[in-house]
Parts: structure tokens; sequence; C-alpha cells
């Protein structure tokens, strides 16, 4: 049997023992398409600083970073066209190695990269370029693990394609809202292929309906979980509490509305944030107001009215600066702090968001209609149904008050 050879090496932290006298590094290593040898990489930006958990934080950006590029299949080495499927679609969360790269010859994983380069600008104009991404290479991983990878897209039967769903479906346990997006999205590739007459007839029809429900729904966090949250991540990553903060004081999503906002979409005088529609899930302008509590903090704690207002907020270093957060920054570093305090998987990054919600809800002062605005609804109505699907209902005396069995 042939051995199977490694693409990459993720990216690690050589710290040199801890000793800050020393350079420290960030280094990854890939395989040269050219001379089929394994490259190492250093970066060295950032890993200066005289305080090792200043290093420690950027370190930790830095190789989230880098590892989500390289997982998407961005390349060192730059672009090659005879290499173009592997630059589109190489992935390690399922398998993390690849036989050894070949030049493009008609398999799914050749058109697939082709078919994304030409819808690129379309999909990724409401961000759903990666969704795209990620279950082409799920699909093309599996076609390679069954001894497919290699075979011309014409010999991908309907047959293997209720092969795939099935796995899907029985191994996975995918909900059916994902296994309908994965439908979608191979059909749409493959009827590409019938209008390029690369294939006469579409192999993604018969698929079994799946109609399991997945409950991952973020939810609000409890009292309790929420004083040890807030002591163990404002002491050690302030940054990271900053964002929760907005997230829980101004009802603003973790993605772009918090990630990439600036320092001049604050406005320290009234009190305000102004979030663009192209930051915005519902695609329109918004305004939320900042609770004095918090924009006292904001001014006085972290100073950001005196940042240039082209600053992000949330900067790579820790501070607000030039170059924001990478995508998923936030979330690795949250659920890190959840592993490590031992909380509940339903504790997501968008807990947060949920949280400020229910304890607004729970305030007499607060209307829904303030919170309407602050959420930024279309209606009452809309905030009404988050209320009763987002949040639920609670009995605070019977958490509080509730006899125990002990006694």
């Amino acid at each position: 049997m042939t051995r199977r050879k490694k693409l990459i090496r993720l990216p690690h932290l050589n710290d040199a023992g801890g000793d800050t006298s020393k350079q420290w590094y960030v280094e990854y290593a890939v395989r040269n398409p050219k001379t089929d040898k394994m490259e190492r990489f250093r970066v060295y930006e950032g890993l200066s600083y005289p305080v090792p958990a200043q290093r420690l934080i950027v370190a930790e950006q830095t190789i989230n970073e880098l590892s989500e590029k390289l997982k998407n299949g961005w390349s060192p080495f730059g672009r090659d066209d005879r290499y173009v499927y592997q630059d589109q679609l190489v992935y390690t969360e399922i398998s993390k190695v690849y036989g050894k790269m070949r030049s493009a010859n008609g398999t799914v994983r050749f058109y697939a990269s082709e078919w994304l380069k030409e819808i690129a600008n379309k999909v990724d104009s409401d961000g759903t370029l990666p969704t795209y991404k990620g279950k082409l290479r799920l699909f093309c991983t599996w076609l390679e693990s069954k001894g497919y990878g290699e075979n011309d897209v014409t010999s991908v039967t309907n047959e293997i394609v209720v092969r795939f769903f099935d796995y899907i479906i029985d191994d996975l346990k995918y909900s059916g809202n994902t296994v309908r997006k994965y439908r979608q999205i191979l059909q749409n590739l493959f009827e590409s292929l019938i209008d390029q007459k690369k294939i006469k007839e579409n192999p993604v029809r018969k698929i079994r309906q799946c109609n399991r429900i997945n409950d991952e729904a973020p939810r609000p966090i409890m009292d309790m979980d929420l004083n040890d949250f807030r002591e163990t991540i404002k002491k050690d990553d302030p940054q990271l509490w900053l964002a929760l903060s907005f997230e829980y004081y101004c009802f603003l999503r973790p993605g772009k509305e918090v990630r990439l906002m600036k320092i001049g979409n604050i406005d320290f005088a009234r009190g305000t944030i102004f979030t663009e529609r192209t930051r915005n899930k519902t695609k329109t302008e918004k305004t939320v107001t900042i609770p004095f509590v918090f924009l006292k903090e904001l001014r006085d704690d972290w100073k950001l009215h005196t940042y240039p207002r082209d600053y992000y907020v949330l900067a790579k270093g820790g501070m607000p600066g030039t170059v924001p957060l990478y995508k998923n920054d936030l979330r690795y570093r949250f659920n890190k702090y959840r592993t490590k305090l031992n909380m509940p998987q339903e504790y997501k990054l968008y807990s947060w968001k949920h949280t400020g919600n229910a304890r607004a809800d729970d305030c007499p002062e607060i209307t829904l209609r303030d919170m309407q605005k602050q959420n930024g609804h279309t209606s009452v109505q809309t905030t009404e149904k988050y209320i009763r699907n987002k949040l639920g209902t609670v009995s605070k005396v019977i958490q509080e008050h509730f006899p125990t069995i002990n006694e």
C-alpha cells in the first residue's frame, strides 16, 4: 500500500522555552508541488513584545489565521493552474492527507474548483462561499476515500451520490436542513457540467428525505456561569471580553458587526454605534444605543475615542489597529475558555447577544420597543418571535428558591 504524503504541517509556536530575550516565531511547512519536498516557513511579526502574554495572544491569532488559510487551500508558493483544484478545495478537517499532488485530469475535484472560481463573486457577496467550499471538500474527500477520486467526472453515478448522502445522513447525523444544502450545491455543480457538455445527466436525484433537527442553537448564559466567564476572560483576554461586551450591551452580532467595527462607527458623544448595511445580516443600516455603564468603560478603560477613526476596534495584537481579526478568531478563543471552565456546549460566541436580550427582557424599565430598536428588528412582532424562539421561558423563582432534596 502506497504511503500517502502530508501536504501541510499546521502552524505551531516556538517560544524558545518561554525566554523573551530570544526570538519567538510561528512555524509551518508546506509541500512544494514543483519539488515534492516539504519546505518550512517562519513568521516573526508581532512576536517581539516584552511581555510573554502579549506574544502568546499574537501567536495564537497568527496560528489560527494561518491554519484557516492553509485549510482553505492557500499556498505560500502562489497559484499554479496545474494545481488549481488543490488551491480551492484541499482541507484537513475530514482527511488530514491526500495522495501526491497531481495535475487536474477531469476529476470531480478539478471541475468543482473550476466552478467555484466561476461563481466566487456571486456567492461571496452574501458570505456563502465558505459553505460551498466546505461541502464540496467533504464530497470530494468522500469520493477519494472510496476510490473514486481519480476517476473521470462521468463515472460519478446516481448510485454513488446516493451512497454519499446515506453517509452524511446515517454516519455524520447531519440535520435535514444541512442535507438539503448539500443536495442543492451538488445539483448546481453537476448542472453546470451538463451545460458544458461534460456529462449528460445530473446524478443528484432520488435522494431520500431527512427530517432530522439538530438543536445546536446558542443558549443564553446563566448568571452563575456568567460570573465565571467574566472573572476568567476579563483577566486573561481583555480583547475577547470587549467583543463579548459589545454583543451583550449593544445586541451586535459577533461576525461582521463586531469584528469589522471601526472606531468611526462609534459616536462617543451621543453614545451610539452605527452599522452599515454591508455588515448587517438584514442588509439595512442600523444605529444602536450604548448603555452608559459600557460607554464609560469604552472611554475610561479602553480610551477608544483616542484612536484614529479608520482603525478597527478589534485588531491583531490585542488593541485597535489597521488589521482586523480574522473570521473565526473570536469563536476559537471563546470556545477555548468554554472548555477550560467546563461549560455547556450550548454556550457559543453568539450566546452573549442572547444573554443581553434575556437580561433586558427581565428588566421592567426596558420595553419591547426598546429591544426591537436595539436588535435592529423590522417590527415588534419579529422581536417577540425572537424572544420566544431564542430565549424561551425560565422561572427565576424556581431556579433560585426551589427547596433542595438534601434538606
